[in-house]
């Protein structure tokens, strides 16, 4: 281009896409719009190169409803503000939402869930392990418990049913247990004694 040209006359080269005029469009107007998004988005910015780019694609876009209101760097200057503050946006919503992930895994309520979940299982693993060893006690002693711990009778109901004193049942039970208990500790690995 041999002499600069007003922004009326650059836009209707752009228009009937001058690849000169394009080529003064880019030199005139890069810098400059560079400079906006560094300055917004701060020094040696990854996106800065990107967003000035993208900010030349959206002007030559919408150029044709460019009515000169402004002059045309003031117009390329807010096309290329408002895409710096779209860029930022969307990197706040993805921090609040990592934040927020981080959070869900990491916060108590996370960490509570977690440990009840653990209980839960370990309980689940006690549960089968005793229902195991019930099976290597002898029908007695599991019909004893049966009643007692599966069905909630009381040490009367079990010795009308029994026809047994109370007092036999109640030892008899105390004896299944014991025997239950130290079935467990084995299972367990544990050499433990009872009262130990």
């Amino acid at each position: 281009m041999e002499e600069p040209l007003d922004d009326r006359q650059l836009v209707q080269k752009l228009l009937d896409k001058d690849e000169e005029a394009e080529n003064h469009f880019f030199r005139t107007y890069r810098e400059k719009l560079y400079k906006v998004c560094v300055y917004v988005l701060g020094y040696q910015d990854p996106d800065a190169e990107d967003i000035t780019q993208e900010a030349f694609i959206v002007a030559l876009r919408k150029l044709p409803e460019f009515e000169f209101r402004s002059s045309l760097y003031s117009w390329l200057y807010r096309i290329c503000t408002f895409l710096c503050y779209e860029r930022l946006e969307k990197r706040g919503k993805q921090v609040a939402y990592l934040q927020e992930e981080l959070e869900t895994l990491a916060g108590p309520g996370s960490i509570a869930r977690q440990r009840r979940e653990e209980e839960e299982l370990e309980k689940n693993k006690m549960l089968e392990l005793l229902e195991t060893q019930k099976g290597l006690l002898g029908d007695a002693c599991r019909g004893l418990m049966d009643l007692r711990d599966d069905q909630k009778k009381s040490y009367a109901q079990i010795s009308e049913a029994l026809k047994v004193p109370m007092g036999t049942v109640m030892s008899r039970l105390a004896r299944c247990r014991e025997v239950l208990k130290q079935l467990l500790l084995r299972a367990m690995g544990g050499s433990q004694k009872a009262g130990n």
